[in-house]
C-alpha cells in the first residue's frame, strides 16, 4: 500500500523510508506531486499533522502521513514549540533558530527540554484518522556539537548522556528519537489495519 509522506524535509524523509523499510507500506513524497507547501495553521502538533496529512490526500488521492514536531524547552514556557521551524521569524533557517535559542538559554539554571512528534495518517477511502505520539528528552547545551541530523539537533544534548542528537550515528538515532519512536507506534496501529 502507498502512503504519501506530507514533508518536503530531506532528513524527516530519510528517517521515515529508513523506519518504514521492512514495513508492507510503500512511502511516496508529497513533492512528486506538488512543490506548495502546506501552511501550519493549527493550534496543536495533532491539528497540524492532520492539517497536512488531510491537505496531501486531497492533492494526491493516497492515504497519507502528516507530521507534526517541536522542541520544547521546559523554563521557555515549552517554547519554540509549535512555532520551532519558524522561531526566527518569515526567513527562519537552523543556523538562525539554533542562534535565537542559544541566546533564551544562556542564563538558565536548568536547560531540560524535550523533543515532540506527533504523526497523523489519513485515509480518504476508509474515512481513517489516527494518531501516535513519541518523545525525546534531554537538554539544551551551551554550543553547537555535531553534524549529523538536522534542525536543532547540534544543541540538543541526550539525557545521561554527553553527547548532541547530531553526533550518534543514523542506526542509534533511528533506535531512540522522537520521531523513531511515533513512526514505530503508527507502523504497528496501520499493521493491525490494513492485513
Amino acid at each position: 500500500m502507498k502512503i504519501v509522506i506530507a514533508s518536503f524535509n530531506e532528513g524527516k524523509l530519510k528517517e521515515f523510508k529508513a523506519l518504514f523499510h521492512d514495513s508492507n507500506f510503500h512511502l511516496i513524497s508529497l513533492k512528486d506531486f506538488t512543490s506548495d507547501d502546506i501552511e501550519e495553521t493549527g493550534l496543536s502538533y495533532e491539528e497540524n499533522a492532520m492539517l497536512k496529512a488531510k491537505k496531501a490526500s486531497e492533492i494526491t488521492n493516497f492515504p497519507s502521513l502528516g507530521d507534526d514536531s517541536g522542541l520544547e524547552v521546559k523554563l521557555l514556557n515549552n517554547d519554540p514549540g509549535l512555532f520551532s521551524a519558524r522561531y526566527s521569524g518569515k526567513n527562519a533557517s537552523d543556523e538562525k533558530n539554533i542562534s535565537k535559542l542559544l541566546k533564551k538559554t544562556e542564563g538558565l539554571k536548568n536547560k531540560a527540554a524535550k523533543f515532540i512528534s506527533t504523526l497523523a495518517f489519513y485515509d480518504p477511502r476508509k474515512k481513517i484518522e489516527l494518531f501516535s505520539f513519541g518523545e525525546l528528552a534531554g537538554e539544551i547545551s551551551i554550543g553547537k556539537k555535531g553534524t549529523r541530523g538536522f534542525g536543532y539537533d547540534p544543541i540538543f544534548k541526550l539525557k545521561n548522556s554527553n553527547k548532541t542528537l547530531a553526533e550518534v550515528s543514523f542506526e542509534e538515532r533511528m533506535k531512540i528519537s522522537h520521531r523513531s519512536i511515533s513512526t514505530r507506534k503508527m507502523i504497528t496501529h496501520l499493521s493491525e489495519i490494513y492485513k
